[in-house]
């Protein structure tokens, strides 16, 4: 292999593995996807069933008071 064609296939290979190693980019997480890591998250704590179950209604409970919350205030604001 003559030396011109090695450094174009360390360039691309170069220019492959840059774009892999690239972060993704960030964004807040909505509504249903912070529920949902909550919900795995009170998972691996290893609570009895009933402390589970408490704080599982607990987070399901305020996530639809937010969305109550948000109801409202689109509801303020279309007829405000």
């Amino acid at each position: 292999m003559n030396t011109t064609a090695r450094l174009l296939l360390a360039a691309l290979a170069i220019a492959v593995l840059s774009g892999c190693a690239s972060h993704p980019e960030l964004r807040p997480y909505s509504a249903e996807e912070a529920r949902q890591l909550q919900l795995e998250a009170l998972q691996r704590q290893g609570l009895s069933q009933e402390e589970y179950e408490r704080r599982k209604l607990a987070v399901v409970r305020a996530d639809h008071q937010q969305a109550m919350t948000n109801a409202a205030r689109a509801t303020t604001a279309i007829s405000g």
